[in-house]
């Protein structure tokens, strides 16, 4: 197999005789934005291809995607919707497809899910399926979206494979295990097992005690993460935690996601009250106003490029007297706040984070919890704990676009970008916020 390196190697070796060579530019394109967070600067790359050969299907595809990358969704939306009229039968489905990914990044579930209906029925692939289930989501479909989402195992194994055997966000578990099809759970032993990411199973987690609504005798959980176990177990009802490698002593599991949709959740039975506790750790007096900072998500998300930001951001949230800053940033970004020589006035809270219960008593020690659309903005609302979560414009389907409120979380302020990728408009209405926040307590002080 050819690394990437060797492609790039040969790509360069092209352009360095043409320029101009389309087919080179666009591949080097597809190798270098590989490194998501260099996608904007490549562009140019992928444009000047699409300006050499306007009407070339690989080239026009490769450029909507360039262009969807560096978040400009409505360019990228026009340039797919070109090549659905001369794009060849073997790139429809394709072309289709990722219209409808246009469509959703713009906030029109509506268009996307007639776009994604139109591309499985050319190609019955499972993304398909995936990504229609996210527009469902994003339309209010909470049980229907849900259920198209159990695709996700599919789709899982097929990137497992190309992965080298790596199973990402779905769980390994034992061989022979029966998962809950709707039978009848009187008196019976089900095993519950954390799906997708953190922030995804301390959204769901809430509904676990709907199991015992239907009669089981036990509900155990497992998952890869045994200490975001123990802080679910601390704040819902259940009978233990199992290992994740088994063997299970139950007749039945559930994914933590397959969960709502089979005991009939939908956006009715939601509600944004607190279901978590902790005990508020205790820290020296820094401020009136403490205010905890989370500015980078997890890496291996996809789109994390877009999600996150950079600590600097945060800078213009600086001034306000009488605000003192914590980072709960975990892993390597941590040390942007050193890169930027703002050590101490930020308190690196990292060390005292070490695992999700301790987590959950920093976050309860903070006044308010800056967040970018991470785990810890979810626990923040689990915990009734006032979080202003900082959407990306093409933010998650939970997020409602047209308010700064949601529906899981009473205590949580949402934040969208207007234009992609630009945060300063967010950062200057949290400063805002921040300002008020700050003299309340100066007053009642």
């Amino acid at each position: 197999m050819t690394s990437s390196v060797d492609k790039y190697r040969a790509y360069a070796n092209q352009l360095v005789r043409n320029p101009d060579d389309s087919e080179a530019l666009i591949n080097q394109f597809a190798v270098l934005s590989e490194k998501r967070e260099n996608g904007k600067h490549y562009l140019p790359m992928a444009r000047r291809a699409y300006l050499i050969a306007p009407n070339e299907i690989n080239t026009a595809f490769n450029y909507a995607s360039a262009l969807h990358r560096a978040g400009k969704f409505d360019e990228a939306l026009a340039v797919y919707l070109k090549c659905m009229t001369f794009a060849p039968h073997d790139w429809l489905a394709k072309v289709t497809h990722h219209v409808g990914i246009a469509y959703r990044a713009l906030g029109d579930n509506k268009k996307a899910i007639e776009y994604y209906t139109k591309a499985y029925g050319i190609e019955k692939h499972p993304q398909i399926l995936k990504d229609r289930a996210l527009a469902y989501l994003g339309d209010g479909q909470i049980n229907n979206g849900l259920q198209e989402f159990e695709i996700r195992r599919e789709t899982a194994i097929m990137k497992m494979i190309e992965n080298g055997g790596n199973l990402v966000a779905q769980q390994k578990l034992p061989e022979g295990v029966v998962h809950w099809q709707g039978e009848d759970l009187t008196g019976k032993t089900v095993v519950v097992y954390h799906e997708e990411g953190a922030g995804d199973f301390i959204q769901w987690c809430r509904f676990i005690p709907r199991l015992y609504d239907l009669g089981v005798g036990r509900v155990l959980l497992c998952g890869a993460v045994p200490n975001l176990l123990d802080l679910v177990s601390d704040n819902i009802r259940t009978d233990g935690i199992v290992p994740l490698t088994g063997p299970f002593e139950c007749d039945y599991v559930v994914g933590s996601m397959t969960l709502p949709w089979r005991c009939g959740i939908d956006y009715a039975d939601v509600h944004g009250k607190p279901y978590f506790k902790a005990k508020a750790a205790k820290l020296p007096k820094r401020g009136r106003l403490n205010v905890g900072l989370v500015w980078r998500g997890n890496p291996a998300y996809g789109m994390d490029v877009h999600r996150s930001m950079k600590f600097s951001d945060m800078c213009p949230l600086f001034d306000i007297p009488g605000a003192a800053f914590y980072s709960l940033q975990v892993g390597h970004p941590s040390m942007e706040v050193t890169d930027l020589g703002l050590d101490g006035f930020i308190a690196n809270l990292e060390p005292f984070a070490k695992d999700w219960r301790a987590t959950a008593e920093l976050i309860e020690a903070m006044d308010v919890l800056i967040s970018v659309d991470t785990a810890c903005a979810h626990l923040a609302g689990a915990l009734g704990k006032p979080v202003i979560i900082l959407c990306t414009n093409a933010a998650d389907w939970r997020w409602d676009r047209n308010s700064e409120k949601s529906v899981w979380y009473d205590s949580a302020t949402v934040i969208r970008q207007g234009v992609q990728d630009e945060w300063g408009p967010c950062i200057e209405r949290v400063h805002e916020l921040l300002k008020g926040m700050e003299s309340e307590r100066r007053q009642a002080a």
